[in-house]
């Protein structure tokens, strides 16, 4: 009898063991249609690729699926959760971005919804979005055309709050599509009744009644009093997070400083409420870091590290932080957290990463070390780990072709480091490898991807004229223009578009093809001066109404020429020595005032447009002896030139002496 009782004893010991390990924790999940009141999606297939303990599921007819983990134990994050439907496409991808944490208390929800839908209420948030944004615009024009009238503000005040006002609409315009595409994916099955009041302003097109309805209930203000509690005697918060996330969304695509602001203290009062949570920590160093504010990126980056052991949350934020440090000019440390966000990537694959999702991982930081070593002048470093992220990429897009565009992005970018390096043939490989993934890829999407693959063709224009050649560049920015003028362009993506038109007129007036050079130069003249709500600056419109001087100063149209050299002056007097890229090129423009005045016979002229040229490098030369050795050089050389043609010999001497020096 105690034989056979130990006998069950030690079998029922095994099975217990045995069913342990093949179900250590029973993660069950739910699969439901966006904005259904949660309509059961069956047949739904999901898997969890990152993790080898566990087999798919697929949801039953009531959406519910059960994922039985062999080793891992609650509390532990599962990354990678595909989840696939013919007919459907998952829209909490966050799940994927940020992992799940296995419980056996809560369920997974897989929120999913057909294209179609999607696609509609993509359609329906842009439009109200445009409306929005473009009708802000108007009333704040009209608003100070009023006070200009009653003379409550200057004409430089009206100027200056106008510039303003196209920069708001030239940012708003730039995210609409994406913001569009966020909304489309917000179910509101999950919403509270604060969230679903506001949308149901939103979805009638006001604005402003969705923001009161948030602001009426003061959930920033909420929150404190909730962590003032919670520090006196643990009140719950958690409830507060997902509502102030919608509110966070609205209030980034409405935008104006505003309503960054109170974002900015609504992300401070998220991370307050819980400095563990790297997840908060991360959606914070992401919105501080476009808003430049990289002191902030670091100071939480570092919270991250001391109070986190959320690993793929912290690879993430260490890109944040390499990049805080790349912008800080502070090189050694930017690189340390790249590499750090790295390192956690490779110790995490040893845990049975597989391979896809490893190289997407890895893919994003090792890309940007790459940018980092270029924007540290470090071109052999950055040329390495760019053919590093290459071969990343391109075994990504083998896989997958939804990577192609970024293993064509930083083929793209080589092309211009070995360019730089004066590399003209790997440059040359790289871009034209660049175009024939990219082409793939704009054949397939030409509506999201012309943009990419029209710039890839200027790229490749750009090699060209450092090749000089001049006639084959010309030819691939015609092909860079066929793509451009055959796409619908989103607003606020015009000035890829004309810089293409500018550096086909380039190559032209190279080509001494001045009559055809001058007509794409009125063109973006006229352009850039009708239509400053797209995308355009200053720098462009200097460096086009430059151009068009040195087209008509080919032409001998002398004084059409000065007309455009001097605007383009005035631009860059304007600016007041702010952009940098307006102050390297003075000089130039100074010592093409100075040649027409010479062609005009107007010598005393010419050489005070001369010496003004040569004052102005000289300025930055003294700031930053290597930045702008070339530039120093360059204008002397131009000085000697000139007092050559003049016949004052010693002069010529005198300023090809300085260049020799500098050059020695």
């Amino acid at each position: 009898m105690l034989s056979r009782l130990l006998k069950f004893f030690v079998v029922f010991v095994c099975l217990l063991s045995v069913c342990t390990l093949s179900a250590q924790v029973r993660q069950v999940g739910r699969v439901v249609e966006i904005n259904s009141n949660g309509k059961a999606v069956s047949g739904a297939s999901i898997e969890a690729v990152s993790s080898d303990d566990v087999q798919p599921a697929v949801s039953g007819n009531d959406g519910v699926f059960i994922l039985n983990f062999a080793k891992k134990k609650r509390g532990d994050i599962v990354y990678n959760l595909r989840g696939y439907k013919s007919g459907y496409e998952v829209v909490n991808t966050q799940l994927i971005r940020d992992g799940f944490v296995l419980t056996e208390k809560d369920t997974l929800k897989i929120v999913v919804a057909p294209p179609a839908k999607l696609a509609e209420a993509r359609a329906s948030y842009y439009e109200i979005f445009d409306n929005y944004q473009v009708g802000v615009y108007k009333r704040q024009v009209e608003g100070l055309k009023r006070q200009l009238a009653g003379k409550e503000i200057t004409l430089a005040e009206y100027e200056g709050r106008v510039r303003a006002a196209e920069d708001d609409l030239k940012n708003a315009n730039s995210k609409i599509a994406e913001y569009a595409d966020r909304f489309s994916r917000i179910n509101r099955d999950d919403m509270d009744s604060v969230g679903r009041r506001a949308f149901a302003a939103l979805d009638d097109g006001d604005i402003e009644g969705a923001l009161k309805v948030y602001s009426d209930f003061n959930s920033l203000e909420r929150l404190s009093r909730k962590i003032e509690q919670r520090n006196e005697a643990n009140a719950s918060i958690s409830e507060l997070i997902p509502g102030m996330y919608e509110e966070i969304e609205l209030r980034l695509l409405v935008g104006g400083k505003e309503n960054r602001r109170v974002v900015g203290q609504m992300f401070d009062k998220i991370v307050e409420s819980d400095t563990t949570n790297a997840i908060y920590i991360n959606d914070a160093v992401r919105f501080f870091g476009d808003e430049m504010d990289f002191d902030r990126v670091i100071g939480y980056g570092r919270m991250a590290e001391r109070n986190s052991n959320h690993q793929f949350a912290l690879a993430s934020i260490f890109i944040y932080v390499g990049r805080a440090y790349m912008e800080t000019k502070d090189f050694d440390k930017s690189r340390l957290y790249f590499e750090k966000s790295m390192a956690i990537i490779d110790a995490e694959k040893e845990k049975g990463m597989d391979e896809k999702f490893y190289l997407h991982k890895m893919n994003y930081p090792l890309h940007a070390l790459g940018v980092m070593y270029y924007n540290a002048c470090e071109y052999k470093d950055a040329e390495q780990t760019f053919r590093k992220a290459i071969e990343v990429r391109r075994r990504l897009s083998e896989i997958d072709s939804a990577y192609d565009d970024e293993y064509a992005n930083s083929l793209s970018a080589l092309s211009v480091i070995l360019c730089d390096q004066l590399k003209y043939d790997e440059a040359m490989a790289a871009i034209d490898e660049a175009i024939t993934v990219m082409r793939r890829v704009y054949q397939n999407d030409p509506k999201e991807f012309v943009m990419l693959f029209a710039h890839f063709h200027t790229l490749k224009g750009n090699i060209c004229m450092e090749m000089k050649d001049f006639a084959l560049a010309k030819e691939v920015y015609a092909e860079a223009m066929s793509v451009y003028e055959g796409a619908d362009l989103p607003k606020g993506e015009y000035r890829l578009y004309m810089y293409a038109n500018t550096q086909l007129a380039r190559a032209e007036w190279l080509l001494g093809e001045y009559d055809e050079a001058a007509v794409l130069c009125e063109r973006v003249v006229r352009f850039y001066t009708d239509n400053n709500d797209k995308g355009v600056l200053d720098v462009d419109l200097e460096l086009a109404e430059v151009l068009y001087g040195n087209v008509l100063y080919g032409k001998k149209d002398y004084q059409s020429s000065m007309a455009h050299f001097e605007a383009a002056k005035d631009i860059m007097e304007k600016s007041c020595g702010k952009v940098m890229k307006l102050r390297k090129d003075m000089p130039n423009c100074y010592a093409c005032i100075g040649k027409t005045y010479l062609a005009m016979n107007d010598k005393e002229k010419a050489e005070d447009a001369y010496l003004t040229a040569y004052a102005k490098a000289k300025e930055l030369y003294d700031e930053d002896h290597d930045g702008h050795l070339e530039l120093y050089c360059k204008v002397c050389a131009e000085m000697s030139n000139f007092y050559r043609k003049i016949g004052k010999k010693r002069m010529a001497k005198r300023y090809e002496g300085i260049g020799e020096r500098l050059k020695g």
